[in-house]
């Protein structure tokens, strides 16, 4: 590397002179004004720096501008050191000196790339290569903003392994997310700095390989056990206004006015007919009337876009012929509730079944633990239904390979999140160890 500092010839309206630095760093040269100006009675051409008790008309003293000086040979000399003998570009030397004179805080330099310009146009790329489905696309959304939250103004320079770790703690302390949640940002931040640093874009290499210990504790998967399904499905909910007496988890009593009973009964009905057959809410709305056969429904999923021919058992028959002779628009099976209100109706009509088991949830914060515990009536959703058929199943003795037919899993690993093994299900397993007893039991002695 060579570099030197020199005073231009020159002089501005005030006497004073602009510091230049010239750096020759692998056949590329960077020769350009710094932004400080002294009077050239104060500058040490040898020493290139200014004399001690030197101040320039922006009152700038000398060891300010010492230090600055210093700073640039430093950052220079530090980036050859790392270069390990990569080709090294004009713009990377004005980044250093950017970064170096200014802080990563500064006013940013233009760039070819903007990240925030180059991720809009990555991400609506990925959304028509990749048919992006409407919850993708809202996480990446999200994802941005939260990004934009912590650097209203940045450029790809920045984002090193300091920078990534500045806002995983930004995200945990500031936004208060989750670990769970700051993992899946991160997986977004290295999928959008991979695919900015394929199209040209100068992102420091750090993240390639970037890994972080988050604290995560798995969710207890919520659902219905088949004593819960089957209460539910005969349940009949009670007249509107009228007052159902409850326990909390905590065993005090309480009363629930009913409300909404109209919406709650075909939430009871949209509900099981989902646990009986396995079928996301998307796929559940979206059921014609020309997609069921006396035997089967035939789906072609709006997730995966796979084919799927779902037997039809006693209780989901029972289901679509109480709406049989409803008329919806576009042909429908069963009458739509929204998602979003279905999640709310589910919740009131879970909690006057009395689905209070308490459920401890636990997640971490900023590497600090929090439990909290809820009835379960709290956490059910509508894919609580397809966990329900799931865990149901299994706990009937149905094969996985079966399970995944009816339910269009790939694989045993894109099925595990959704699978729960029930109480039940490992007494039974455990019992049978008793069953093959032969002989009496011997207690052995520890020694």
């Amino acid at each position: 590397m060579a570099l030197q500092f020199y005073l231009t010839t020159h002089a501005r309206k005030n006497g004073e002179h602009a510091i230049r630095v010239s750096v020759h760093i692998a056949n590329t040269r960077l020769q350009t004004t710094i932004g400080i100006t002294v009077n050239p009675d104060f500058w040490l051409d040898g020493k290139q720096k200014v004399k001690k008790g030197t101040i320039n008309s922006k009152g700038m003293k000398f060891n300010e501008i010492n230090d600055k000086l210093a700073s640039i040979v430093k950052a220079f000399s530090a980036f050859e050191n790392d270069n390990n003998g990569e080709p090294t570009t004009l713009q990377a030397l004005k980044d250093i000196l950017h970064d170096s004179l200014y802080g990563r805080t500064g006013k940013p330099m233009r760039e070819k790339y903007g990240f925030y310009e180059t991720f809009d146009t990555l991400v609506a790329k990925a959304r028509v290569e990749c048919q992006w489905s409407l919850s993708t696309i809202k996480k990446y959304n999200t994802f941005r903003n939260h990004l934009q939250s912590f650097a209203p103004k940045t450029r790809f320079a920045e984002w090193d392994k300091d920078m990534i770790n500045k806002f995983i703690v930004f995200e945990g302390r500031k936004l208060k997310m989750m670990e769970s949640s700051v993992q899946k940002d991160i997986k977004m931040l290295k999928w959008f700095l991979k695919r900015a640093m394929e199209v040209g874009a100068k992102v420091p290499p750090d993240f390639l390989n970037f890994r972080h210990k988050f604290k995560l504790i798995e969710k207890e998967v919520v659902f219905l056990n088949w004593d819960e399904l089957i209460k539910l499905y005969n349940f009949d909910v009670p007249e509107e206004a009228s007052h159902v007496c409850l326990k909390d988890i905590s065993g005090r009593n309480y009363k629930k006015t009913v409300r909404n009973r109209s919406s709650l009964v075909k939430t009871r009905d949209l509900f099981c007919f989902c646990a009986f057959t396995g079928l996301r809410y998307s796929d559940m709305a979206t059921l014609k009337r020309t997609d069921i056969t006396s035997d089967f429904i035939n789906v072609i999923t709006e997730k995966t876009d796979c084919t799927l021919k779902v037997p039809l058992n006693a209780y989901s028959r029972s289901i679509l012929q109480k709406y049989e002779d409803e008329i919806y628009p576009g042909n429908l099976a069963l009458p739509v509730i929204t998602n979003q209100k279905m999640n709310e109706y589910l919740k009131d009509l879970c909690e006057i079944c009395g689905f209070n088991t308490s459920i401890k949830y636990s997640y971490y914060k900023d590497h600090i633990r929090y439990d909290e515990v809820y009835p379960k009536w709290q956490l059910l959703g509508t894919h609580g239904a397809r966990r329900t058929f799931i865990c149901v199943a299994l706990e009937l003795g149905i094969p996985t390979t079966v399970i995944r037919k009816i339910t269009g899993h790939a694989d045993e690993a894109a099925m595990r999140p959704y699978i729960a093994i029930t109480d039940k299900t490992i007494i039974e397993a455990m019992s049978k160890f008793s069953s093959r007893k032969t002989h009496k039991l011997k207690i052995p002695h520890l020694r």
